[in-house]
């Protein structure tokens, strides 16, 4: 309901206010990433669950080499919902000047995160509390014009970068030499995560937000009218 209600305040919003010209597009796609925050988190990615992950160890005890391993599990991200406009928008046009698209950098702010971790070793191990904290992201943005029906769609959603990702982990104890080993699955998985994350699922979802906001107020400058 609460999306539905900010999709319906979104759409008159940007009909009553916007006007033709470049302001309006940055309007029109403030608008898309107000509703697509909303819908990431309808769809339960804000907070999003991380995937399990292990990692396997050795050691020598005494000239004998033992194994070891640590799983990461019950984690979990928090701040994909905080993608942005973090650049002006533009038209992308042809060879004529007529407009086919759009395009804009977009980003997320600050996110952070939780594992679980179970280590052990020598048949013994501790339980750990892994805390994540990535410094943001930026995402690179177009959208193709389907003339036939006046509406956007996501041609191209890239993560060009990921910020830094700390990890601070707290109970491995005498395990403590596998910090640099734990830390590394964990980055690992966290940027895999987001990238797929956004360039897949929330792809959808954006189609989704550029559908619900009214494209009347453009409609002169990309010389289509929206269907009704």
């Amino acid at each position: 309901m609460l999306g539905k209600i900010l999709l319906l305040i979104g759409l008159c919003w940007g009909t009553a206010t916007a006007a033709p010209g470049e302001d309006s597009l940055n309007h029109y796609l403030d608008l898309v990433f107000d509703n697509l925050q909303v819908l990431i988190i309808e769809n339960g990615l804000d907070p999003s669950p991380l995937p399990n992950a292990t990692t396997s160890f050795s050691k020598k005890v005494l000239g004998v080499e033992w194994h070891g391993e640590a799983a990461l599990y019950e984690g979990w991200l928090r701040g994909l919902s905080s993608m942005y406009r973090s650049s002006d928008a533009n038209f992308i046009k042809d060879a004529e000047g007529v407009v086919i698209g759009i395009s804009a950098g977009t980003g997320l702010d600050e996110m952070k995160g939780h594992y679980t971790c179970l280590a052990q070793f020598m048949d013994l191990g501790p339980i750990a509390d892994v805390v994540i904290h990535v410094n943001g992201a930026a995402v690179s943005f177009e959208a193709a014009l389907d003339r036939e029906v006046c509406k956007f769609k996501v041609a191209k959603l890239n993560v060009d970068k990921i910020g830094h990702i700390s990890v601070d982990v707290h109970g491995l104890g005498p395990l403590n030499w596998i910090l640099e080993i734990l830390t590394e699955l964990v980055v690992n998985v966290t940027e895999l995560f987001i990238r797929d994350t956004i360039e897949q699922t929330v792809q959808s979802m954006i189609n989704e937000a550029l559908d619900s906001v009214d494209l009347s107020s453009l409609a002169p400058l990309l010389g289509c009218d929206p269907v009704q």
